[in-house]
């Protein structure tokens, strides 16, 4: 059933013909009785504009799903007619009146003693100083909020809005906006400022000319000079094709610039792959959505000349279940288990690899304490099966499984993301985080990243935020060396033109070497922006991924040191801890 469904949903999303989606959506519901196809019907019910056979016939579907809050005026003019269909929405709209008089009967006592919440909304409504701010639906909700989260951190109630942002950005990479990741920066004065760490090169933020660096001072007529970031996105973020204006300054500019960017659908890369030196694959996941089983399994088969393979799971928070399954399947044999799920004292769910399997190649993986949840299934799935070797730090211990209940008392627009099970990795062992020592998944070789001192860091932050390294890179700017230096400059300060005299006027108590550092990382940021594509890796200073690429040309008997880009490292002491 579930496969005749995913047909039809292909065949919804493939046709351009309201009539057929809705017959198609209809068979789904019929199949799966899920919430996407009546999400569907009712966006075309309320899509379908002067095209009346298209609204009726939502309707009507909509009717047989039992959701007549959108339907019920279509229907009521429908049955009108003296046809077949008219016939239809009559006897639908007779039985919702049935069942509507069946509600309308006295309740039977309340499953729960609610005295307790009815009394605190009581005693708020008389006393609270502020009597405008007293909405009992909303003190509801918080009380619903409250009783999610008490039990754990991963059972949390979501309204309308937290459901859209976690199906379409945060499992799918996509939201509505301008394309650009932003932060607040500081400026000299120490006002924090919003600004684009860097554009998303396929979005329109990116093609109207914005690049990293560059401060956006106002969103619709209002400062964002010290506002909440996460406010500031939301008025960036909106409805595809609708206009935002800002005002961006840019290091150079003498005053701002006004900006007035149409929003899109904005596709955040989730899956990146390419070739690294000496026949090395690499794949950097950012999440498991639906498409990244697509994406992972495009990636390996444009990689098939590799060696070995290097797969950074590094601040991957998860996804889904389905797609850390059907990933771990393109590595392992079938039948091999994955991942086992228990509820309530038993056993509900047992995953094993599918024959998908796509690759022998050696394998390593790359994690830190920002994988999560289905990252740490793949990692320590191959792990206990000894097909991948783990590098990096301990996962973050997110061993349980969360599944969204839709709510029927809110017409199913919020819902319960509740926790239903805990799963375990093939040899029994749950990553849950508590007060274990052993929780999440442990690398088999530890790597520690290097710290700089505070004192340091707060000198380097006062060179990021003048304008002297503008004022050098414009003065020594020449594209070939840039790109040259921000693959690799060797560690080497005279590779740099005209380096010492700029570093003495810096006055500054860092050495040469740190400066150079973050000389390099501007640079890198220039060269992304102009070429329109970013970098992903940098084999220089990412010590995890050099620990991972010589751990990868070790299992595949590959000399690293004769490997011109890895011989810097490969030569170098390595700061690791095998398990």
């Amino acid at each position: 059933r579930q496969k005749i469904a995913a047909r039809f949903e292909a065949q919804a999303a493939e046709s351009d013909d309201p009539l057929t989606q809705v017959s198609l959506w209809r068979a789904v519901y019929n199949l799966n009785k899920g919430m996407k196809p009546v999400r569907e019907v009712r966006a075309l019910h309320s899509g379908a504009g002067d095209r009346r056979e298209v609204k009726e016939e939502a309707a009507l579907a909509l009717a047989e799903m039992d959701r007549f809050v959108d339907a019920k005026p279509t229907l009521v003019e429908l049955a009108k007619e003296p046809s077949e269909r008219g016939r239809m929405a009559k006897a639908y709209l007779k039985v919702n009146e049935l069942t509507e008089d069946i509600n309308r009967k006295p309740p039977a006592a309340s499953k729960y003693d609610f005295k307790q919440l009815e009394e605190a909304i009581d005693l708020l409504k008389q006393h609270y100083w502020e009597e405008g701010k007293i909405e009992p639906n909303k003190l509801i909700e918080a009380a619903v909020r409250g009783a999610c989260s008490s039990l754990d951190p991963y059972t949390v109630y979501m309204d309308e809005a937290a459901i859209k942002e976690l199906k379409e950005e945060g499992l799918g990479g996509r939201y509505g906006g301008i394309g650009a990741r932003v932060s607040m920066r500081k400026d000299k004065a120490g006002r924090e400022w919003l600004t684009i760490e860097e554009p998303i090169f396929s979005g329109p933020a990116y093609r109207n000319g914005l690049r990293s660096g560059d401060t956006i001072t106002e969103v619709e007529g209002e400062s964002t000079v010290n506002r909440d970031l996460s406010e500031l996105v939301r008025k960036l973020r909106g409805k595809i094709n609708t206009a935002v204006n800002f005002k961006v300054l840019r290091r150079g500019w003498t005053k701002e610039q006004p900006y007035k960017i149409t929003r899109e659908q904005i596709h955040m890369e989730t899956t990146m792959h390419r070739m690294l030196p000496g026949g090395l694959g690499y794949i950097r996941l950012t999440t498991f959505g639906d498409e990244d089983i697509q994406f992972v399994k495009d990636a390996i088969q444009d990689m098939k000349d590799m060696k070995a393979l290097v797969f950074d799971l590094r601040g991957n928070t998860g996804g889904y279940l389905r797609t850390a399954n059907a990933l771990a399947s393109y590595f392992l044999d079938k039948g091999k288990l994955i991942v086992t799920t228990r509820a309530r004292g038993e056993e509900k769910d047992r995953r094993v690899a599918d024959g998908n399997k796509l690759t022998d190649v050696p394998m390593v993986m790359l994690v830190n304490e920002g994988s999560a949840s289905a990252s740490e299934i793949l990692a320590g799935a191959l792990q206990d099966h000894k097909r991948a070797t783990v590098i990096g730090d301990k996962t973050y211990g997110k061993g349980s499984v969360q599944d969204l209940k839709m709510m029927k008392t809110t017409d199913e627009k919020a819902a319960v993301k509740v926790t239903i099970a805990k799963w375990f990795l093939p040899f029994g062992k749950s990553v849950e985080k508590d007060k274990r020592e052993e929780s999440g998944v442990v690398p088999d070789i530890k790597v520690a990243l290097p710290e700089r001192e505070f004192w340091k860091e707060a000198e380097i932050a006062k060179l990021t935020v003048g304008d002297e390294i503008d004022k050098y890179l414009k003065d020594i700017e020449n594209k070939e060396l840039f790109k040259q230096l921000a693959e690799a400059d060797g560690g080497d300060v005279a590779r740099y033109p005209k380096f010492d005299p700029f570093y003495d006027s810096l006055k500054t108590k860092v050495e040469k070497n740190d400066v150079r550092e973050v000389v390099r990382e501007m640079i890198r940021k220039r060269v992304q922006d102009d070429q329109g594509k970013p970098l992903y890796v940098d084999l220089q200073i990412d010590v995890v991924l050099q620990r991972g690429i010589l751990e990868a040309c070790k299992l595949a008997a590959i000399d690293a040191k004769q490997v011109k880009e890895y011989s810097l490292f490969a030569k170098a002491p390595q700061a690791s801890t095998d398990k």
